[in-house]
């Protein structure tokens, strides 16, 4: 259950500074996507598995299903390549790079 935000709250001020983030996935049972305050303040939300497309919630780096997300270019394309998913050149660029 979520508890509405009180004008008290220092981040009070984020729900009416315009900045919002819009929901690309959903899961009941979290509550980051319960709490519409999470969109309305501009934060980071739950995104949808690089794998299988399922929930992964914003304070995890693992989806619901068990696959593990990437967190550098290099995580990634290790990622697609053991499940042999599209690589794209600017991904390969950017693991040159670093």
């Amino acid at each position: 259950m979520s508890i509405k935000m009180k004008p008290s709250d220092p981040a009070f001020w984020m729900l009416f500074d315009g900045i919002t983030t819009t929901p690309t996935v959903y899961n009941a049972n979290c509550y980051i996507c319960r709490d519409s305050e999470f969109a309305q303040m501009g934060l980071p939300l739950c995104y949808a598995c690089l794998v299988c497309g399922g929930h992964v919630a914003a304070d995890d780096g693992v989806c619901d299903n068990g696959h593990y997300q990437p967190t550098c270019p290099h995580d990634e394309l290790e990622i697609r390549q053991v499940y042999r998913l599209e690589v794209s050149q600017e991904l390969l660029d950017q693991c040159k790079e670093v």
